[in-house]
């Protein structure tokens, strides 16, 4: 094949914990098709789980790599790959510093993504993958990473739960080693960690069916357990993957390594690796088998990337599911759903109404949706503090798809007035401060019209009139105290738009 004939191809690098890999690929009538995949081993996450940086050496190794491939993918024509990197780079002290050398050295641009944002890609691949099995019920989905584990409940069309947990299987082998040198009933300390660790996601509330697990290590180990590769995926007995616990897990590295003929370093790994997906099994121990579709984060990126309908369907994706988590959340945190709704409903009508005003791009819609659903969790510790606590709550949280900046984003918008805005934000570009000022302006305003929880208000519409924001709507109720809370809301308002809002109420004839 004339390569430099190939249509429709891209290139996407992913830099690893363990490896460097580079995966072309191409769109073949709808579908994405591997043609090139390369991995190169680089140790970065030796460098950064010990010290907390990239070493120089580690540096110019990793270069000397990404030019070898950059040099390869000439021969396809492409000369700008597109290059991400997640939990290694993302933990590095100096990973602006590493992300520069980059740039300068091999004329990349490093995107280097946040946890949540890297499981978004990696579920997508999952549940594309998985779209011609017939699944019934929820189904528990775990990715095990070198250095997180990313965990999510579907329901078939949906997530219902997302978490991520930063510990992977080199992270845990880098956590515990200098223990298991020590300890000869090591497996005893990790088992206990295991549980520790997975205990905390309390999953009593959602039933679960079907068993999903897929990550690092997962070939190898299907093949450990006589599982075959049919359909794209691995079905790997649950009675065969709890007899390979068994047997590893009083084992040495080296023993490991003696009976499989593999390195000691890939043993200890299999070894953790082993650990974690027997002990995510527990979540659903009805599962009889584990489907175990072999993805990585670089076939969700190229996917995305080559196909001109992902756009807007990757847009519908991320909203939805992230609103169903938050939605999952604002309920164990005993959130009305009725007002969250209509304070969206407002909020998002505001938005659209008044982009003339604001001049934000669509996708911080979404950043108003998601404080509507979370911005009373805060009153489940304290009802004295509760801005505050919906602050640090929301902060805290794992948002399927959004990045650290987005989720204090949705933070600050849903602390309202209780949550200094200028001493929060004080880290952020002047830019991203402006953005949230007024998303937080247009959130209070649309928070304060439903003030009783009653939904009082109707037919809500918004124009802009010279110095003026005119807001109508229709009611049969008292709306004292919505125009009450919406003349306090007013004065931050016009403070950042320099228009004042007007609220006027037509009330139904008896």
């Amino acid at each position: 094949m004339n390569k430099k004939n190939v249509p429709n191809t891209g290139a996407v690098i992913e830099i690893g914990t363990n490896h460097v890999k580079l995966r072309v690929s191409q769109l073949v009538k709808g579908k994405t098709q591997t043609l090139d995949y390369l991995e190169y081993p680089v140790s970065l996450g030796q460098d950064v789980y010990g010290s907390g940086s990239v070493s120089f050496e580690s540096l110019r190794e990793l270069s000397s790599a990404l030019s070898k491939f950059s040099a390869a993918l000439l021969s396809y024509n492409i000369d700008k790959p597109r290059v991400v990197s997640c939990t290694t780079l993302l933990e590095a002290k100096n990973r602006a510093l590493v992300a520069d050398q980059l740039r300068v050295r091999n004329g990349l641009d490093v995107e280097i993504l946040g946890s949540s944002q890297e499981k978004a890609y990696i579920f997508s691949e999952m549940l594309h993958q998985l779209a011609q099995e017939e699944l019934a019920g929820n189904t528990f989905a775990a990715y095990i990473g070198s250095g997180s584990i990313g965990l999510a409940v579907f329901d078939g069309e949906k997530a219902l739960y997302f978490q991520n947990i930063p510990v992977g299987t080199r992270k845990l082998y880098d956590v515990l080693g200098e223990l298991r040198r020590q300890a000869q009933d090591f497996h005893f300390i990790i088992e206990e960690y295991m549980q520790a660790l997975l205990g905390r996601m309390n999953l009593s509330g959602i039933p679960l069916k079907n068993l999903v697990l897929t990550g690092s290590r997962i070939e190898q180990i299907a093949k450990l357990c006589g599982a075959k590769k049919a359909g794209g995926l691995y079905r790997i007995e649950a009675q065969r993957l709890q007899a390979l616990y068994e047997s590893l897990r009083a084992m040495t590295d080296g023993a490991i390594a003696a009976r499989y003929g593999i390195p000691e370093r890939q043993a200890a790994l299999l070894y953790t690796a082993v650990f974690l997906y027997r002990g995510l099994m527990d979540f659903c121990p009805q599962a009889v088998e584990i489907l175990a579709p072999p993805v990585d984060i670089s076939q969700g990126v190229a996917r995305q990337m080559l196909n001109p309908k992902a756009g807007p369907e990757w847009v519908a994706f991320l909203r939805q599911n992230a609103l169903s988590c938050a939605q999952t959340a604002a309920q164990a945190f005993r959130c009305d759903p009725v007002h969250s709704q209509q304070v969206g409903s407002y909020a998002c009508k505001l938005f659209d109404r008044l982009k003339k005003l604001h001049g934000l791009p669509a996708s911080k819609r979404l950043i108003l949706e998601l404080a509507a659903v979370l911005h009373s969790c805060g009153s489940f510790v304290s009802a004295r503090q509760h801005s505050r606590c919906t602050f640090d709550i929301i902060r805290g949280m794992d948002l399927f798809g959004l990045s650290a900046q987005e989720v204090l984003e949705v933070a600050l918008v849903a602390g309202g007035p209780g949550v200094d805005l200028d001493a929060e934000a004080a880290g952020l570009p002047q830019g991203e401060r402006i953005t949230i000022s007024k998303l937080s302006a247009i959130f209070r305003l649309a928070n304060a019209l439903d003030k009783s929880h009653q939904g009082k208000l109707r037919n809500l519409k918004a124009s802009l009139d010279e110095d003026r924001v005119l807001l109508k709507a229709e009611s049969s109720k008292n709306t004292l105290l919505e125009r009450w809370a919406f003349e306090q809301a007013a004065g931050y308002f016009k403070d950042v738009f320099g228009l004042s809002p007007e609220l006027a109420v037509k009330f139904d004839m008896i």
